[in-house]
């Protein structure tokens, strides 16, 4: 649980005691937009991968968080909320929506209570307080690297992100339209990127699947 795994035993046991198990679709929504308050989530991710995004005036979209196995979500909106009611619909304002990229597996936490544990134990808020300051820092390298790396460099850090680990190689099921949308781009701008990493032996296309031929190569073009 990211920040939270070195709780002492009695605060985790407390805080999973109420906890939910929940299945998400790939492309079913977790945030949508200025309806936060109906869609929020607050939980640990179990398996699978989501992305949150947000959307330009033009259309456009960019990914500014990914959250995997093990990523605590939704605990931003938790520290937002106030005596009169859930703040989580103004976290990220109306432009931000959350889906599932991938079937995955959510456990719901209990906002109360680990709000009122949070008032009581200094120990679960310094953990909440250090998850957000990660998330945040996180976020914004993701964000830099989306406004001010190079094409090539971007495309490359989303498709090492994206990666699924079958066998001995790492694939993704991705579109070009869905790597431009996460990177800020427009689809034919990743589409020359994307042909001249297979020229140069980096990535393989098999039919809908992209596989890295050369995971190294690919990282230090992330670099850029």
């Amino acid at each position: 649980m990211t920040s939270l795994s070195s709780l002492p035993p009695d605060l985790t046991q407390a805080i999973l005691g109420q906890a939910v198990e929940t299945r998400v679709g790939a492309g079913d929504m977790l945030y949508r937009g200025a309806e936060h308050a109906e869609t929020a989530v607050f939980g640990v991710v179990v398996g699978g991968l989501l992305r949150f995004y947000v959307h330009a005036p033009d259309g456009r979209s960019m990914t500014v968080r990914y959250a995997g196995r093990g990523e605590l979500v939704g605990v931003r909106g938790l520290a937002m909320e106030t005596s009169t009611g859930p703040a989580t619909q103004r976290y990220g304002g109306r432009a931000l929506n959350g889906e599932a990229l991938q079937d995955s597996t959510l456990l719901l936490l209990s906002r109360p209570a680990v709000t009122a544990l949070a008032r009581r134990r200094a120990e679960l808020s310094w953990a909440l307080t250090r998850e957000i300051a990660r998330q945040a820092m996180t976020d914004q390298e993701l964000i830099a690297t989306n406004v001010f790396s190079p094409i090539r460099a971007r495309v490359a850090r989303h498709l090492l992100m994206l990666a699924m680990r079958v066998g001995r190689e790492l694939v993704l099921r991705v579109s070009h339209q869905e790597i431009a949308d996460a990177i800020g781009s427009v689809r034919e701008v990743v589409s020359r990127a994307l042909c001249r990493f297979q020229d140069e032996g980096l990535v393989e296309r098999r039919g809908r699947l992209t596989v890295l031929r050369d995971p190294r190569s690919l990282y230090k073009v992330s670099l850029g």
